[in-house]
């Protein structure tokens, strides 16, 4: 019998799975076996394990014809569905492009790409400037690959709300009260301004790292850049936006004037995808809490401690 080959895998890749309980180390333990029966059917070379994403296991392969591909194993989650239907539907345009997959093994072949947005540019609005007009071409994906969000529970805006309520409640740390009580009321204004005429199939998860620069040009990637792992749900446009704002917690913390600045970026990307720069504000500090709240309750406190102090800080230097 063949030897499998042998598996790394990144910390926080690992922290999430295990933090599954019994599912996900099942899935950590047959990597090795899943990356070997995969690479003999679709006759791949390997190359070098990719860092990044926090649900797959990412490595470099060589097709048969001696092309460059990246061959992706994720964790079998619901979201996988919609992730693959996503890429898929949008042939390109502004995503990786799909040369296989097999759903039931979680496992995609994509083409290759360069580096990200983040790790290739240090200018934060070039980056964003780089991320609005990636979703412009995102946004493309057709609406019917999505089911359309089924009451009061179906839109991001409550799902988050539950979501920080019940992980704050779980904390239980009084220094957050302001903080949690401005992104609940945050939650229920995109709730209360949800607008199903305007919503697209959105990324769901459009930060810098999830944008990649493509090998050469090609229709769908005029920005030279696509995204990665999308999540791929309705909602209004302004929600990626937020996504692509909540993080940048490096350079907010060293700003003096956070607040300022977060607003500047808020209007830049306003301006670039003709959406409203308020609702953008609301969507990236709800996201900005939640995601430091989610990264705490599954064994990454460290990783989630920057963007709750940021989101303080975003209150106090108005």
């Amino acid at each position: 019998m063949e030897e499998a080959p042998a598996v790394t895998v990144q910390p926080t890749v690992r922290a999430y799975a295990e933090s599954l309980g019994a599912h996900g180390r099942l899935w950590l333990d047959s990597l090795p076996a899943l990356l070997g029966r995969q690479c003999r059917e679709w006759e791949l070379g390997l190359g070098n394990t990719l860092p990044g994403g926090s649900r797959s296991y990412v490595r470099r392969v060589t097709t048969r014809d001696g092309r460059r591909a990246v061959l992706k194993l994720a964790l079998p989650e619901p979201i996988l569905t919609t992730q693959i239907s996503t890429l898929v539907a949008a042939r390109g345009h502004g995503y990786v492009q799909v040369l296989a997959h097999d759903l039931d093994r979680g496992a995609l072949l994509l083409e290759s790409l360069g580096p990200s947005a983040g790790e290739a540019v240090r200018d934060v609005p070039t980056v964003l400037a780089l991320t609005a007009g990636t979703l412009r071409q995102a946004w493309r994906v057709p609406r019917e690959v999505c089911l359309p969000p089924q009451g009061e529970s179906g839109h991001k805006a409550a799902g988050l709300l539950a979501l920080v309520r019940d992980l704050a409640e779980e904390r239980g740390d009084p220094e957050l009260q302001v903080v949690v009580y401005q992104a609940l009321r945050y939650a229920r204004e995109r709730w209360e301004a949800r607008d199903p005429a305007r919503q697209v199939v959105v990324h769901g998860d459009p930060h810098a790292a999830n944008l990649l620069r493509v090998e050469g040009a090609r229709p769908g990637a005029e920005t030279g850049y696509v995204f990665v792992d999308p999540e791929g749900f309705l909602c209004e446009p302004e929600y990626d936006l937020g996504v692509a704002l909540r993080g940048w917690n490096t350079e907010l913390l060293a700003s003096s004037h956070p607040n300022s600045e977060l607003r500047s970026w808020c209007e830049q990307m306003a301006w670039a995808t003709g959406t409203d720069a308020e609702a953008i504000w609301q969507w990236a500090y709800l996201e900005r809490v939640s995601s430091g709240l989610y990264l705490g309750h599954h064994g990454l406190p460290d990783l989630g401690a920057p963007f709750l102090t940021v989101a303080g800080r975003l209150l106090t230097s108005v």
